[in-house]
Protein backbone atom coordinates (compact mmCIF):
# COMPACT_ATOMS: atom_id res chain seq x y z
CA UNK A 1 0.00 0.00 0.00
CA UNK A 2 1.34 3.67 -0.64
CA UNK A 3 1.60 5.63 1.91
CA UNK A 4 2.73 9.16 2.79
CA UNK A 5 5.78 9.88 3.73
CA UNK A 6 6.96 10.16 7.27
CA UNK A 7 7.58 13.66 6.95
CA UNK A 8 4.68 15.15 5.09
CA UNK A 9 2.65 12.66 8.25
CA UNK A 10 4.52 14.52 10.89
CA UNK A 11 4.52 18.39 9.43
CA UNK A 12 0.89 18.17 8.29
CA UNK A 13 -0.68 15.61 11.13
CA UNK A 14 1.29 17.14 13.73
CA UNK A 15 2.43 13.21 14.66
CA UNK A 16 5.52 12.17 16.92
CA UNK A 17 8.38 10.80 14.18
CA UNK A 18 7.63 7.22 16.05
CA UNK A 19 3.70 7.32 15.07
CA UNK A 20 4.64 8.04 11.45
CA UNK A 21 7.09 5.18 11.89
CA UNK A 22 4.77 3.19 12.82
CA UNK A 23 2.55 3.43 10.41
CA UNK A 24 4.58 3.71 7.00
CA UNK A 25 5.48 0.08 8.94
CA UNK A 26 2.21 -1.21 8.51
CA UNK A 27 1.91 -0.02 5.09
CA UNK A 28 5.00 -1.23 4.23
CA UNK A 29 3.80 -5.04 5.51
CA UNK A 30 -0.13 -4.77 4.46
CA UNK A 31 0.76 -7.18 1.21
CA UNK A 32 2.28 -9.84 2.98
CA UNK A 33 -0.01 -11.91 5.77
CA UNK A 34 2.50 -13.46 8.17
CA UNK A 35 4.50 -10.14 7.85
CA UNK A 36 0.77 -8.13 8.82
CA UNK A 37 0.04 -10.89 11.16
CA UNK A 38 3.87 -10.83 13.37
CA UNK A 39 3.66 -7.30 13.01
CA UNK A 40 0.00 -6.66 14.98
CA UNK A 41 0.91 -9.47 16.86
CA UNK A 42 4.42 -7.96 18.89
CA UNK A 43 3.40 -4.04 18.12
CA UNK A 44 0.02 -3.78 18.21
CA UNK A 45 -2.09 -5.34 20.98
CA UNK A 46 -5.16 -3.47 20.58
CA UNK A 47 -5.56 -4.58 16.84
CA UNK A 48 -4.51 -7.77 17.54
CA UNK A 49 -7.52 -8.21 20.40
CA UNK A 50 -9.55 -6.96 17.46
CA UNK A 51 -8.79 -9.99 15.13
CA UNK A 52 -8.87 -12.76 17.85
CA UNK A 53 -12.64 -11.57 17.53
CA UNK A 54 -13.24 -11.77 14.44
CA UNK A 55 -14.81 -15.15 13.30
CA UNK A 56 -12.43 -16.02 10.84
CA UNK A 57 -8.96 -15.22 10.31
CA UNK A 58 -8.40 -12.03 8.41
CA UNK A 59 -5.02 -12.23 6.88
CA UNK A 60 -5.99 -14.29 4.02
CA UNK A 61 -8.38 -11.58 2.47
CA UNK A 62 -6.66 -8.28 0.66
CA UNK A 63 -9.59 -6.79 2.09
CA UNK A 64 -9.91 -7.83 5.34
CA UNK A 65 -6.14 -7.41 5.66
CA UNK A 66 -6.54 -3.75 4.87
CA UNK A 67 -8.77 -3.31 7.58
CA UNK A 68 -6.69 -5.01 10.01
CA UNK A 69 -4.26 -2.20 9.04
CA UNK A 70 -6.19 0.55 8.97
CA UNK A 71 -7.00 -0.57 12.81
CA UNK A 72 -3.64 -0.51 13.64
CA UNK A 73 -3.22 3.00 12.04
CA UNK A 74 -6.26 4.80 14.06
CA UNK A 75 -4.82 3.20 16.91
CA UNK A 76 -1.35 5.12 16.17
CA UNK A 77 -3.47 8.10 15.50
CA UNK A 78 -5.44 7.54 18.14
CA UNK A 79 -8.17 9.00 16.33
CA UNK A 80 -12.26 8.15 16.48
CA UNK A 81 -12.26 4.95 14.46
CA UNK A 82 -12.32 4.04 10.63
CA UNK A 83 -15.29 5.27 8.97
CA UNK A 84 -16.36 4.53 4.83
CA UNK A 85 -16.83 7.07 2.24
CA UNK A 86 -19.06 5.66 -0.69
CA UNK A 87 -18.34 7.42 -3.69
CA UNK A 88 -21.57 8.28 -6.22
CA UNK A 89 -23.00 5.00 -7.04
CA UNK A 90 -21.92 2.63 -4.05
CA UNK A 91 -24.65 1.56 -1.65
CA UNK A 92 -23.72 1.92 1.69
CA UNK A 93 -23.73 -1.70 3.51
CA UNK A 94 -23.74 -3.40 -0.33
CA UNK A 95 -21.50 -6.29 -1.03
CA UNK A 96 -18.35 -4.05 -2.33
CA UNK A 97 -16.38 -1.95 -0.23
CA UNK A 98 -16.59 1.76 0.19
CA UNK A 99 -14.45 3.42 -2.35
CA UNK A 100 -12.60 5.55 0.97
CA UNK A 101 -11.72 4.82 4.63
CA UNK A 102 -10.54 7.30 6.56
CA UNK A 103 -9.51 7.73 10.43
CA UNK A 104 -12.05 10.17 12.20
CA UNK A 105 -10.70 13.13 13.86
CA UNK A 106 -14.06 14.32 14.70
CA UNK A 107 -13.55 17.05 12.23
CA UNK A 108 -15.43 17.27 8.91
CA UNK A 109 -12.44 19.04 7.40
CA UNK A 110 -9.38 18.09 9.54
CA UNK A 111 -6.70 16.44 7.92
CA UNK A 112 -6.33 12.92 8.04
CA UNK A 113 -5.17 9.62 6.91
CA UNK A 114 -7.54 8.32 4.26
CA UNK A 115 -7.33 5.07 2.41
CA UNK A 116 -8.39 4.95 -1.41
CA UNK A 117 -9.39 1.81 -3.31
CA UNK A 118 -10.99 4.03 -6.46
CA UNK A 119 -10.60 3.15 -9.67
CA UNK A 120 -8.20 0.53 -8.18
CA UNK A 121 -5.81 2.95 -6.16
CA UNK A 122 -4.28 1.02 -3.28
CA UNK A 123 -2.76 4.55 -1.31
CA UNK A 124 -2.69 6.01 2.06
CA UNK A 125 -2.78 9.84 1.46
CA UNK A 126 -3.58 13.27 3.53
CA UNK A 127 -6.68 14.95 3.35
CA UNK A 128 -9.70 15.55 4.49
CA UNK A 129 -13.39 13.54 4.01
CA UNK A 130 -14.76 17.17 3.83
CA UNK A 131 -13.51 17.74 0.82
CA UNK A 132 -13.52 14.49 -0.95
CA UNK A 133 -17.40 14.07 -0.20
CA UNK A 134 -17.91 18.01 -1.80
CA UNK A 135 -15.76 16.39 -4.88
CA UNK A 136 -18.03 13.55 -5.31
Amino acid sequence: MRCASEKRMIDILGITCEQARQIRKICAVVDDPDDLSELIEAEHGETERYVRSLHSSPYDSYLWRRTVALHAIDRVLETGGVEALYGPGQRPFGREAPDYEYCNTGDTYAATLIYSRSNGADNLFIGSWGDIAESL
